[in-house]
C-alpha cells in the first residue's frame, strides 16, 4: 500500500513539474506590428518619482504601466 502512495505522488509531481517547465519553455506569440501605434505619452510613479516616456504602444494593452507595483499616473 506505502508503495501505490509514493507512486501515485511520485506521478503528482512529475505531472506538475513537466507542465510548469513547458509552459515555461513556450514561445510568446508574435506582435503584430499593426497593433502597435506611436505615442509621446510620460508617467510619473507617485512613490517614489520615477518618470518614464512611452513612445510605442500596443492598441491591445494601452493600461498605463506599474512602478513600485502601483500604476503610474500620466504627466500632462
Amino acid at each position: 500500500m506505502e508503495y501505490l502512495i509514493a507512486l501515485f505522488i511520485g506521478v503528482v509531481i512529475f505531472r506538475f513539474l513537466r507542465n510548469s517547465i513547458s509552459s515555461l519553455a513556450s514561445i510568446p506569440p508574435e506582435l503584430d506590428t499593426d497593433d502597435v501605434v506611436e505615442i509621446s505619452q510620460s508617467f510619473i510613479c507617485n512613490k517614489c518619482g520615477t518618470e518614464l516616456t512611452i513612445n510605442r504602444q500596443s492598441v491591445v494593452a494601452n493600461e498605463p504601466p506599474k512602478h513600485c507595483k502601483d500604476p503610474m499616473e500620466p504627466l500632462d
